[in-house]
């Protein structure tokens, strides 16, 4: 699980806080014809525009200067081309960058910018299988990033498998000097660590750490920061909460409850689920992960030794 690096990329942190408004605003349809009754004005089209009641996408690129079709593909929309008001749509040309949204995953992004999926990862350095996060914003230029992931290293022959007993999971190495300016986290759950970050049997690989629980048991917000998702469409991560800390994400899954919702804000120790063993986990647990960006690091280099 969490093998798969975070299917993370589906929601990085970083995440969509999607607002209510008191009242529902008629969805605003794009048209074919466009009332030319009126000559347009001359706006400010700057890299973002924030659509009103009455725009519609050709209107909008005809006021801008800019293709309807590069605007639709900038903003990953498709036919009908629904716009709705207060939607913030950015302008082809201007800063190239993309906000994961709700549903989204890197190919179809990357096909609806004119790139492959391939190019897209490695400007972001997302590692394969390419999870990204609601809320995470992709570059759309630029060079490509190296992908901060254990050397794979071949099994050795039979003959050659040491023989000893691997260190226990609650007993890791020696960590490193963990990065200046980092958050000061706290755990997030007083179980034992029953999985290390890293390389896994099988040539598995854990972005983070399990943590044993018990059904029930309150799961703590591991720094203060906004709640930037809540849910369970990531597979295999069942019920997950992701929170932001400036430019850091720790993420909690499996959870049984989630007791925060998106854009709230928490502070450290905060109680923002129940520990549990939804997803594909084999055991109630608190899998638990921290994130530079989108880059995990190791969770027990960051967190104060027990």
């Amino acid at each position: 699980m969490i093998t798969q690096t975070f299917r993370w990329t589906a929601l990085a942190v970083l995440c969509v806080a999607l607002g209510a408004c008191a009242s529902r605003p008629e969805p605003i349809r794009d048209s074919s014809s466009v009332s030319r009754s009126a000559a347009p004005q001359a706006p400010s089209c700057g890299p973002r525009h924030t659509v009103r009641r009455g725009d519609t996408l050709s209107g909008i690129a005809e006021r801008c200067g800019v293709r309807w079709l590069d605007l639709a593909a900038e903003n990953n929309l498709s036919a009908p081309y629904t716009l709705r008001e207060g939607q913030v749509l950015v302008m082809p040309g201007g800063a190239r960058t993309y906000t994961v949204r709700r549903g989204d995953n890197l190919y179809r992004i990357a096909v609806s910018h004119g790139m492959t999926q391939q190019e897209l990862a490695s400007i972001n350095g997302i590692p394969a299988p390419y999870t990204i996060y609601p809320g995470q914003e992709l570059q759309l230029t630029g060079t490509a990033r190296p992908v901060q992931t254990a050397a794979a290293t071949p099994a050795p022959a039979p003959s050659q498998r040491p023989t000893q007993t691997p260190p226990p999971a609650s007993q890791p190495a020696q960590p490193s000097q963990p990065v200046a300016g980092a958050p000061q986290f706290r755990w997030p759950h007083g179980g034992q660590v029953v999985a290390n970050f890293g390389s896994q049997p099988g040539g598995r690989r854990n972005d983070g750490i399990k943590i044993a629980a018990n059904v029930g048991e309150p799961v703590r917000a591991a720094a203060a920061g906004e709640v930037v998702y809540a849910g369970n469409e990531l597979q295999g991560y069942g019920e997950l909460v992701l929170l932001r800390h400036g430019d850091w994400v720790t993420a909690y899954a499996h959870n049984s409850v989630l007791r925060v919702s998106v854009g709230q804000q928490v502070e450290a120790g905060t109680v923002i689920a129940e520990a549990g063993s939804t997803g594909s986990a084999n055991r109630v647990q608190v899998h638990f992960e921290i994130r530079r960006g989108v880059t995990p690091v190791d969770p027990l280099q960051y967190l104060p030794r027990r």
